[in-house]
Formats: structure tokens, C-alpha cells, sequence
């Protein structure tokens, strides 16, 4: 019996679109070629995973990007490009958490994020939502860059359910990366496969055989 919810954040409850934090930046360096060479050399340096788990900050995140441009580059228009990529929150999916919590399920979050677009997706609910607390929506959210860890580590998981004291058999967890998945079922605890920025409240509305409008 799924008695604990665990929601990702990108993709799953706020939409979601990579690609326009590549353009972004492929305008900012100027070329293609330049921007395909830096993102390959920062990746090798899990340069991306690192500011994630906090172990890169955010004030050498961006500087070590405006290293990278060839004419210079200011914080906001740094900031900016890498927050393309963040879309809009349905209110239709805030409505979901609160239903799901009334309904006596535990609901969680667990998110790979970082300090600058954790900062960015408050700013869109709060202009798309007005003054709400989005992480009161949740029992408790888990930003990686918070706790230290990231998915799909299996530890990440093991975290999360000791620390909210969750049983893993009774714990649902969805997600749209199916590497974060399979790790997730690979310990235990059950899974859905998303399909990213697709409606979620219908998934979890068939999945758990209740009706979100009753």
C-alpha cells in the first residue's frame, strides 16, 4: 500500500525545456563550436554534478563560466541563461500536492538543483501563484545541493527514507530520468516513469485510483 509520495521537481511538477539553457549559452560564447567544447570539458570535470551537491559555490560556478567566454560576460546574463531552461508551475499541480496531502499521503520532493535555480523556481511560483510557501507544500523537500547528495546515487535514496522514516515497499517515487528509476527500484521502493513536463495529475490520479476533483 503507497502510504509516501516522493516527486521530482523538473519536468514532473514544473515544466521544464534543456534546450533553451543551451541556446542561451551558445548566444552568450558566441559560437557553437565554443559552446560544445566548454560544455564537453566541464562535464568530464562533473563540473555540473558538483554545483549540485554544493561542492562547487555558486559565486565559482558563474565565475568559472565567464572564464569561458571570450568577451565578457556579467553575473545576470549568466544567471539568466543557465534559468532558461525553467518554465512554468500549473496550478493544477499545486492543487495535486494538496490533495494528496489531505488525503493522509506523506508527500516529498527530491530534486538535483542547484542555488540558482532553486532561487528562480521560487520566483516563477511566487509570480505565477502570488506569496505561497512552496516547500510547505511538501513534508519536506530534498534539494541535492542542500543534503549533499544526488540522484541516482543509491545513497541519496537510503537518505531520504531513514530520514523521514519511510519503508521503502510503501513509498511511490517519480521521476522523468530513467536512471534516477531504475536505482530508486532497484532498492525497493516503487516507481514511475514520467513522461517529462506530461500530466502528471492524471498519472498519479490512474496510478493511485482516485479521482483529484472528489
Amino acid at each position: 500500500m503507497i502510504k509516501n509520495i516522493i516527486f521530482d521537481l523538473g519536468a514532473v511538477l514544473l515544466n521544464l525545456d534543456i534546450s533553451k539553457t543551451e541556446v542561451a549559452f551558445r548566444a552568450l560564447l558566441g559560437s557553437r563550436e565554443l559552446h560544445t567544447d566548454v560544455k564537453q570539458k566541464l562535464h568530464l570535470e562533473n563540473f555540473f554534478e558538483k554545483f549540485e551537491t554544493n561542492e562547487i559555490e555558486e559565486n565559482e560556478f558563474v565565475a568559472t563560466l565567464k572564464t569561458k567566454s571570450k568577451h565578457p560576460l556579467s553575473t545576470e546574463q549568466i544567471n539568466t541563461a543557465w534559468s532558461s531552461m525553467l518554465l512554468n508551475f500549473p496550478a493544477e499541480r499545486i492543487e495535486l500536492l494538496k490533495r494528496l496531502r489531505s488525503k493522509g499521503y506523506r508527500v516529498f520532493l527530491l530534486s538535483n538543483i542547484n542555488s540558482i535555480h532553486l532561487r528562480d523556481v521560487y520566483t516563477i511560483i511566487r509570480e505565477e501563484h502570488g506569496n505561497i510557501d512552496f516547500d510547505a507544500l511538501f513534508e519536506k523537500p530534498y534539494y541535492s545541493h542542500l543534503i549533499g547528495r544526488r540522484k541516482p546515487n543509491p545513497d541519496t535514496y537510503h537518505f531520504v527514507l531513514e530520514d523521514a522514516g519511510l519503508k521503502a515497499e510503501e513509498t511511490l517515487f517519480i521521476d522523468d530520468n530513467a536512471d534516477n528509476i531504475r536505482t530508486a527500484a532497484e532498492i525497493g521502493i516503487n516507481t514511475i516513469l514520467h513522461v517529462a513536463n506530461s500530466n502528471v495529475v492524471k498519472v498519479l490520479e490512474d496510478y493511485l485510483g482516485f479521482e483529484q476533483k472528489n
